[in-house]
Formats: structure tokens, C-alpha cells, sequence
């Protein structure tokens, strides 16, 4: 309205109009240069060639740019796993969540590391296969995961008592993948042991029997428990006097596993004496103290506590079926246990 009124020439001087006035100054101006150079409308239609190509162009340069950004993150990826990789496989770091979740969803792990059960049969002549923990970390089932029946003997004593509560817990913070048990034998004389350990079992998880007999430990009493851990795929021996790393049957059955040997055994363990420091051994009285095996092969080849001189009677387990590992650290004995 205002600037209708404006265009009457009486108001079209009046300061209020100027802004008006300007507008239409403009408008004539753009006109004048459409009217000076007819062809510049049609030029600029003709353009529309070179836009379709400049977005063909476009295009390309963003799907490279996409190639590239997701050549890198890979290559990233792969740097980042190796470097978790080697840290995880340390077994002080390996029982960290960020291991386990690491480990869990890692998915840069090569075929010949997939873990698979019952394992292939890819043993050699070689009398022991000695494997690297940091390739057992890199590995990964493949399908089912086996079970492992523990087997304890409860030993006789007043400090049983003390120490049956940490033992028990140590077996339950085993960071195993698959179906784990433990029997707790006893002697049958010892009703201390029996009334501990019945107080502790249930019946599926962890198992109590009472063993016959005079002599105790026994190797009649072990494999009394083995037979009560006949369901698992695996049995284990579970020295009651020693600290299991968490990460012990872990570590043990991915060994059996992947080197395709029925037993796996650990080439060291240690001892703590009762200064509190530690003592590495690889013989002596504990040097069966971490087998573990197929259940058939246990059977057939696991005969513990025998005497000195006695060790002949098994081949020492048959060594060109067992898989060894150099972990000391997965098995402490420690001198003041019963």
C-alpha cells in the first residue's frame, strides 16, 4: 500500500518514499541488461550439460573418498587387535573385562587358530609340542565348547577346615568358556573332610565321595573321583595345596585343542615357600600336579601319587601325547597348605 501511494507523483519526493524509489531503480537496471543481451537466458540453460557432469564428478571423488576412509579403518582395526592381542595374552592383564570382551569379539583370528572339539588329530613325532600362550589367547572355538571335570582329594587334618573355603572359591573364579565341575574326594574315616565338603557341594557343580580304603591320597582314591567326573570331556587334576590361576583350564584345554594331543601338562609350576618367596620347579613331587586330559585317555593313562621310582609304569603319561606349556605361573604350591 505504501508504495503504491509513493508512486503518485505528489509523494514520490517525500523522505518515506525513498526506499521505494531504490527498489525501483534496481528493477530497471536488471531489466535494461536482459534487454541488452538477449542470448544469456539461453546460456544459462545450456549449462545444465556441464552441471550433470560436474556431479558425476562429484560423485566419484565421494565413493573414493569412502574406499579409502574404509581401507584405513581396517587397516586401523587390525593394529588396534594385534596390539590387544599381544597385551591380552599376558595372564595378568588377560582376566581384565577389556580382555574378555576383547578376546570375545575379536575377529581377526586366522583359520588355522580356530579351536575345534573333539580336536583333529594333527599330532607328530615330536615327544612333546610345547605352544606359545599368546597364540592360545589368539584362538578361538569353533563350534562346542568341551567340559572338564575337576578331580580334588581332600586331604585329612585340622587345617582343612581353614582352607576349604578358599580353594572352593578359587575353583569358581576359573574364567572357563565352557561347562566346568568339581569332585571333592574324601577318605571315608575323615568325617571332618566329609561334613566340609557335603556342606559344599550340590550335586552337579561340585561334587563330594567318599573314597574306601586305608591309604589316602591314593591313586585309587583319584581315580574313584574321575569315575564320578565321567560325564565331562575333560578331566583335570585339582591339587587341593595349590592356587589355580584363573585362567589355568582355560589356558590347558586350548593347548590339548589346538596341538591336537589328548593331555596337556605345564613344563614348570611354583612353589611358595613359607619366607613368601617363590621357587620355580619343572620336577619333583608336583610334577603331575597339572594334567589334564581327554577323558579317555585319562582313563586309560592317569595313575597319580604313585611312589618314587614308579613313574615308569605310565611312560611318565606318555609323552608324544601330551602338549606341554611353560607357564609357572598357572599352578602355585604353597608350602603351609595341608
Amino acid at each position: 500500500l505504501n508504495k503504491q501511494l509513493c508512486e503518485d507523483p505528489g509523494r514520490r519526493r517525500l523522505p518515506s518514499c525513498a526506499q521505494f524509489r531504490a527498489e525501483s531503480a534496481v528493477a530497471a537496471s536488471s531489466s535494461k541488461v536482459d534487454a541488452s543481451e538477449p542470448g544469456t537466458a539461453g546460456k544459462r540453460l545450456r549449462g545444465g550439460g556441464n552441471v550433470a557432469k560436474e556431479l558425476q564428478e562429484h560423485e566419484k571423488q565421494v565413493h573414493h573418498l569412502q574406499d579409502s576412509h574404509r581401507q584405513w579403518e581396517e587397516a586401523f582395526s587390525a593394529k588396534v587387535a594385534a596390539q590387544m592381542r599381544d597385551m591380552c595374552s599376558d595372564l595378568r592383564h588377560r582376566s581384565h573385562g577389556h580382555c574378555r570382551d576383547f578376546l570375545e569379539h575379536d575377529i581377526h583370528v586366522p583359520d588355522h587358530l580356530a579351536l575345534q572339539w573333539p580336536p583333529k588329530d594333527d599330532r607328530d613325532a615330536s615327544p612333546v609340542v610345547v605352544v606359545n600362550r599368546s597364540v592360545l589367547v589368539s584362538a578361538r572355538w569353533s563350534g562346542r565348547i568341551p567340559s572338564v571335570g575337576c578331580v580334588a582329594l581332600v586331604p585329612q587334618g585340622s587345617q582343612v577346615e581353614r582352607w576349604m573355603d578358599s580353594f572352593v572359591d578359587n575353583f569358581r573364579h576359573q574364567h572357563y568358556e565352557g561347562g566346568k565341575s568339581l569332585v571333592l574326594v574324601y577318605n571315608h574315616t575323615d568325617h571332618r573332610a566329609a561334613k566340609l565338603a557335603k556342606e559344599r557341594a550340590d550335586g552337579v557343580f561340585i561334587k563330594a565321595v567318599a573314597a574306601q580304603g586305608v591309604e589316602f591320597p591314593s591313586t585309587a582314591a583319584a581315580r574313584f573321583g574321575m569315575w564320578h567326573a565321567r560325564d565331562a570331556d575333560i578331566i583335570a587334576r585339582w591339587d587341593f595345596e595349590a592356587w589355580h590361576h584363573p585362567e589355568r583350564l582355560n589356558m590347558q584345554v586350548r593347548a590339548l585343542a589346538l596341538a591336537g594331543r589328548p593331555a596337556s601338562l605345564l613344563a614348570r609350576w611354583t612353589v611358595l615357600n613359607s619366607t613368601g618367596s617363590k621357587n620355580t620347579m619343572e620336577a619333583g613331587a608336583h610334577w603331575d600336579g597339572s594334567l589334564a586330559g581327554e577323558g579317555g585317555w585319562m582313563q586309560k593313562s592317569w595313575h597319580p601319587f604313585l611312589q618314587a621310582g614308579e613313574e615308569g609304569v605310565v611312560g611318565s603319561h606318555a609323552p608324544r601325547d601330551v602338549v606341554s606349556m611353560d607357564e609357572p605361573g598357572l599352578l602355585i604350591y604353597d608350602s603351609l597348605n595341608p
